[in-house]
């Protein structure tokens, strides 16, 4: 697979192909018979429908990718239709860079529309060539997408994994997970995310791999955790169930374009935990 080369303003792809990652909202845009891929187009635009804003990705081997956002109340063309992104991470078949792609188009996106203005002096923002941050020209203050960091932490006793689920997850469960606070680094946030979610201790955390999450700006940094002590105490505003489950009789678990069906899939197989996530990043370098 060709490695995904990103591009800045004003720098243009130099691929002869040209895909094209539209944007709804949190919705991808897709041909309804082609739903896993881009749309395809031209320099100039996707084929069959009008945007309000575009930008250059980058290329992909002879493939130069672009991002496009039409308005929330686009009507679409007879053939095309939205899938939302969480979705289209559950579809069969969608590939590895497809989903990084559109995480990648989604947050750039998010980013450019809540980064007019400065937020110290009200100034117009301009762009910085060869890169996608602002700098307020007034003041002088510059600023990037961001990147929040968050862990998502497997905890496991023998044969057992503590998983929890939460309103609207129907019958799947999943791993705690939480973003990280000034001056903590991933180790101390496994421990204490674990401890505020479900009430228990951990030790012998190993990191295990990191994924873009693009809900809304997220990388999330993945580890196992051994259980210490201590029984279930459940935070019922951020959980609706937290339980012991059996390695022979597991719920229904996230799928393995997740990282946490990736960590729980080591977990299950019983793998060596460090290098085994298979992350979207690597096919962007």
């Amino acid at each position: 697979m060709e490695p995904f080369i990103r591009a800045y303003p004003p720098n243009r792809p130099t691929g002869s192909v040209h895909r094209w990652y539209v944007l709804r909202g949190d919705d991808l845009v897709v041909d309804v018979h082609n739903t896993t891929n881009p749309l395809p187009g031209t320099p100039h635009g996707p084929t069959a429908i009008t945007t309000t804003e575009q930008f250059v990705l980058g290329t992909q081997g002879d493939v130069s990718v672009y991002a496009a956002v039409v308005p929330a109340d686009c009507e679409l063309s007879e053939g095309l239709q939205t899938i939302n992104l969480r979705n289209l991470m559950n579809l069969p078949g969608v590939q590895p860079e497809v989903i990084m792609a559109a995480s990648y188009a989604k947050q750039l996106v998010e980013f450019r529309t809540l980064s007019r203005f400065c937020t110290r002096c009200g100034s117009l923002y301009r762009s910085i060539p060869n890169n996608w941050g602002y700098r307020c020209e007034p003041c002088k203050f510059e600023i990037f997408p961001p990147v929040s960091p968050a862990i998502i932490v497997l905890i496991h006793s023998g044969d057992r994994v503590l998983l929890t689920t939460k309103v609207g997850w129907g019958d799947r469960y999943s791993l705690v997970a939480g973003f990280t606070e000034p001056g903590e680094n991933f180790e101390s946030c496994v421990a204490r995310e674990v401890r505020e979610e479900v009430g228990v201790e951990v030790h012998n955390i190993r990191y295990v791999g990191s994924q873009c999450w693009p809900f809304p700006h997220q990388v999330m940094v993945g580890f196992l955790a051994e259980y210490k002590s201590g029984d279930i105490v459940m935070d019922a505003e951020e959980l609706a169930d937290a339980r012991w489950f059996d390695r022979d009789a597991m719920p229904l678990i996230p799928p393995p374009t997740a990282i946490s069906g990736q960590i729980l899939d080591i977990w299950l197989k019983k793998q060596t935990a460090t290098g085994m996530i298979r992350g979207f990043d690597q096919v962007l370098v």
